[in-house]
């Protein structure tokens, strides 16, 4: 992965490579920001970076034998850990893991959770990062170096690092062997442990720009109207950029079965919240759960067009027509219960709890909250 390859994130780049430049890198790196900003390719490529035998002040080289061997994911002194679950009784690593994770890898490197978690099992089994895997990380780092120069442990969803497996990484993470560093990747400051976070040095990711995500998808071929309703549907997550190419109709029929089920709910009309809920049980997993992360972004721009008015408000023509008569509804009174209700109920999705009762349940709360006055 080169930097060239990574969309936007200019300043993030330019500060990782003048870092390297003057030797002032840290020992431990986490790259936080939101699922589809880049935060693992920007590791990729800054490992590559530091490695290449030939780079450049802006770029490695992208075709010495460690390039080559950084963009097959089969360097060997960058060593991976990411959730996974255990294969029968026998204590298991992400060793056990490293093909389907290589295979996920050459699909995208923009690749979430609910991405890695479909790619390697189909029971929506529960991931974790285990104690096994702290005592694998300490092996590999204490094997001489293959290439002669710097290894890498990346960590991808550092959130799955519980304290009896974070604990067994302290003394390694502050004290690392020499030219060693570790890159963890996070999603959220929320879930991980004050013991990981004192001990690195946060680099943040921000959501990538409309902008860039559009220029992307034009470079790819789409044509630019599409590319535009793209880029606002987005917000910011090439993963979700990159479905949305796929589909017929970029987020539009999320906006329509949104607002037919807010009209819904407010008139609680059953029939119709009976025949919304057979209708989103029949979708798949995946498709429930974007259609909740939609919801959730429509209660919060509503709620902003409430209180601020359109001028920052992120909605393309359509939701906003729909918005300024729904606005009103979305208050100081309901909006935090609002998002804490679609926030379970996307847990539960997640979790394959029977999606009907899920959303039938959902209509009902969410008919009493817009009336809340």
């Amino acid at each position: 992965m080169r930097f060239a390859e990574i969309i936007g994130q200019d300043d993030v780049k330019h500060r990782l490579r003048m870092a390297f430049r003057e030797g002032r890198i840290a020992h431990a790196l986490m790259f936080l920001g939101p699922e589809g900003s880049g935060n693992l390719a920007l590791a990729l490529a800054f490992a590559q970076y530091v490695s290449c035998e030939n780079r450049s002040d802006d770029d490695s080289c992208g075709t010495c034998t460690n390039c080559r061997a950084h963009a097959n994911h089969q360097f060997p002194d960058l060593y991976y850990t990411f959730p996974f679950f255990n294969v029968g009784d026998k204590a298991t690593t992400c060793q056990e893991w490293m093909k389907d994770w290589r295979e996920f890898l050459q699909h995208s490197h923009y690749g979430g959770l609910d991405e890695w978690r479909d790619h390697i099992t189909k029971d929506n089994k529960q991931l974790h990062i285990s104690v096994y895997e702290a005592a694998n990380i300490i092996h590999q780092l204490s094997l001489k170096s293959f290439r002669g120069g710097y290894k890498f442990q990346i960590i991808w969803m550092a959130e799955f690092l519980k304290p009896d497996t974070a604990n067994k990484l302290l003394k390694i993470v502050e004290e690392p062997p020499e030219n060693t560093i570790f890159l963890f990747i996070a999603s959220s400051m929320e879930n991980l442990l004050q013991t990981i976070i004192s001990r690195v040095q946060v680099i943040y990711v921000p959501r990538i720009t409309d902008e860039e995500v559009k220029s992307r998808l034009l470079q790819l071929g789409a044509p630019e109207k599409r590319a535009g309703e793209i880029a606002h549907f987005a917000h910011g997550d090439w993963n979700k950029a990159m479905r949305l190419l796929a589909t017929e109709n970029p987020d539009e029929n999320y906006a329509m079965q949104f607002q037919t089920w807010m009209r819904s709910c407010y008139k609680k009309d059953v029939v119709a919240l009976v025949k919304w809920s057979d209708m989103m049980h029949a979708q798949t997993r995946e498709d429930q759960k974007h259609f909740i992360q939609y919801a959730m972004d429509q209660i919060r721009q509503n709620l902003i067009l409430n209180y601020t008015g359109d001028a920052i408000v992120r909605m393309n023509q359509g939701e906003k027509a729909f918005a300024d008569k729904f606005a009103p509804f979305i208050n100081d009174l309901n909006a935090e219960d609002l998002m804490d209700e679609l926030n379970a109920a996307y847990r539960d999705i997640s979790q394959n709890v029977y999606s009907k009762l899920v959303f039938t349940d959902l209509s009902m709360k969410v008919h009493y909250m817009l009336i809340r006055k």
